[in-house]
């Protein structure tokens, strides 16, 4: 477990983004030259970063057809790939400690919980504050509802939630409804990462 933990103490930012953008963007068969645009990358940087993710068996890389593209993937049969998206979300979410602390009231309904939207990039420019929340069955709508009022109480600006359960989700996510798959593509997992992963890996197998 200690050498598992130090590696991904080391996961470079590059290597960070790039596996999170194969896991939320599900919908998208990516490439190099698409990798490149999402993150501004150059593309022998992305082909590093590939071949140390392949390297530790966390993606495989595959070609299409005509065998002119290079398609990465991640390789969900790892085990260790769990554990290691877990500690980059992680890692994002950090990035927001402001607002894992504001929404921590409602951490205990939910099955995960997303950030999305302007407020990201900026909090002055920011009219709302937009949340997913998933909750694990439709008993804890209520609940969460309260925890949301209650939360709403010492923020200036609106709190725009819109709640799940993970089966509702995911049919919203599968349509496509482009408005939702952006939401959780740009967004940031506040709480919940582990159930985010185990719900991506099903999304990935379903959108096949």
């Amino acid at each position: 477990m200690e050498t598992i933990i130090s590696k991904m103490e080391i996961i470079t930012p590059y290597q960070m983004r790039i596996a999170l953008l194969l896991l939320k963007d599900f919908p998208t068969m990516h490439t190099i030259t698409s990798i490149g645009k999402e993150l501004g990358m150059t593309r022998s940087g992305i082909w590093k970063v590939l071949m140390k993710l392949k390297k530790e068996n966390y993606i495989t890389l595959e070609t299409t057809e005509e065998k002119s593209l290079l398609i990465p993937k991640l390789n969900l049969r790892n085990e260790l790939l769990e554990k290691y998206l877990n500690f980059a979300l992680s890692k994002e979410a950090k990035e927001h400690e402001r607002w894992i602390f504001n929404f921590t009231e409602a951490k205990e309904h939910v099955s995960f919980f997303i950030l999305y939207g302007s407020v990201l990039k900026s909090y002055a420019k920011a009219k709302d504050l937009d949340v997913i929340g998933i909750i694990p069955d439709r008993k804890s709508f209520k609940k969460l509802h309260e925890s949301l009022d209650k939360i709403q109480k010492s923020e200036s600006k609106r709190i725009h939630s819109i709640n799940f359960t993970e089966s509702e989700f995911r049919e919203e996510l599968l349509k496509p409804n482009k408005a939702f798959v952006e939401a959780v593509k740009k967004g940031v997992v506040l709480f919940g990462q582990e159930e985010f992963i185990k719900f991506m890996k099903k999304l990935h197998g379903a959108s096949k």
